[in-house]
């Protein structure tokens, strides 16, 4: 089956409105603009939403009956990042620019609306969730901690996200884990200051530092089966202000990625020990704090989505033998409140990789990701 030809006929006029967004992208939870502009549109679909989350947004399309509870999700924040692409719709804004293709994500569901509006002719109630903050500023959680699942009798929710590497006609579903989790920690080590000439006197913690750092590094080499994926980096050292004197205090702060919980609880036990030996080895006192920030984006039920998907790009295009990326995503969220999944759509072969200054979501992802929800929505319902 070919891309929906109804979306393809609305496409001039819904790229439009991609590259307008992309003139003006907003920054973590202060997306008003962008809601507003969204807003607009599907009242002039003829679609009813509510506010919910901060500066989220979620639009109600009711089918011919009753039945399942379907939400789709789209992100709409941009990032910090002065853009470079030189093209005649580029950030119009200084330091900030959609390098993620999150201004693709919104239209593509703005044109899985206009198509909900003229066709309802599904069983059970269609959502669709404008959300701010997924770049790292808890939107996902905003909105479930406003009451999404309490408002909303979800019985599956499924996002997608454009994917450079991957050829424009393809998708990748993952059956399992999609995405890796990202954990941050924050490790201070104070010994006693003094003069750099006489480190006796002092207890001097860089040596522990150095300790710290290469023992982080040996962990997963040692502790995490050579089949499961996982990275430990450390990000930031700090301590010390002149080159005569030895510090009271360091701290090093670091990132943890892996796609799989059990080795996430692994890899917060071994720092924590760790940093705590550094202590009996070397007299200094330590302090250990490990944050999680996003869990493993874990694929419940791929088979929808894979046989949706199959449907739009032709089989042969579907991939779901990808490895996950090490990338975090708080669609995981979501995730951990209901069945679902998401998918990846290939933004080009050729395509500047995510969070770069030269990056552009690939226009023909809208009429895939708009025409690949609509047959997932087809795909679901139909169970019912």
């Amino acid at each position: 089956m070919p891309l929906n030809p109804e979306i393809e006929a609305c496409f001039e006029e819904m790229r439009a409105i991609r590259r307008h967004l992309h003139t003006c992208p907003e920054i973590g939870l202060e997306t008003a603009g962008t809601a507003a502009f969204v807003k607009g549109q599907l009242d002039s679909f003829g679609i009813g939403y509510q506010d919910i989350g901060a500066n989220s947004l979620i639009a109600t399309v009711e089918g011919r009956k009753p039945g399942k509870t379907i939400a789709f999700r789209a992100d709409m924040d941009g990032l910090e990042i002065t853009e470079e692409t030189g093209l005649p719709y580029q950030s119009r804004t200084e330091g900030r620019m959609h390098a993620c293709g999150h201004d693709g994500h919104t239209a593509t569901m703005l044109t899985f609306a206009r198509y909900l509006a003229d066709h309802r002719d599904f069983d059970g109630t269609a959502l669709l969730l404008f959300q701010s903050g997924e770049e790292g500023f808890g939107g996902a959680l905003k909105i479930i901690e406003d009451g999404l699942f309490e408002k909303f009798n979800i019985d599956f929710m499924f996002g997608l996200h454009n994917w450079p590497g991957h050829a424009e006609n393809h998708i990748i579903v993952h059956p399992g884990a999609c995405m890796a989790s990202e954990d941050r920690f924050d490790v201070t080590i104070r010994g006693m200051s003094g003069h750099a000439s006489s480190p006796d006197l002092c207890v001097e913690p860089f040596a522990a530092v150095a300790d710290f750092i290469g023992g982080a590094q040996s962990i997963i080499p040692r502790k995490v089966s050579a089949h499961d994926k996982a990275v430990i980096s450390i990000t930031q050292v700090h301590g010390g202000s002149a080159y005569n004197i030895i510090p009271d205090e360091v701290v090093i702060r670091g990132n943890v990625r892996t796609t799989d919980g059990g080795v996430q609880d692994l890899i917060e036990e071994s720092l924590g020990r760790l940093a705590d030996g550094l202590a009996s080895i070397y007299g200094v006192r330590t302090t250990f704090a490990y944050h999680r920030k996003h869990p493993v984006l874990v694929n419940s039920t791929p088979e929808p989505a894979m046989k949706a998907a199959a449907r739009v790009v032709g089989e042969e295009n579907v991939r779901t033998k990808e490895l996950p990326a090490m990338g975090s995503e708080d669609f995981a969220f979501f995730m951990q409140h209901t069945k679902g999944c998401f998918v990846w759509v290939g933004n080009g072969n050729d395509s500047p990789v995510l969070h770069n200054s030269k990056f552009d979501f690939n226009d023909h992802g809208i009429l895939v990701g708009a025409s690949y929800f609509a047959e997932l929505l087809k795909e679901v319902t139909r169970q019912s």
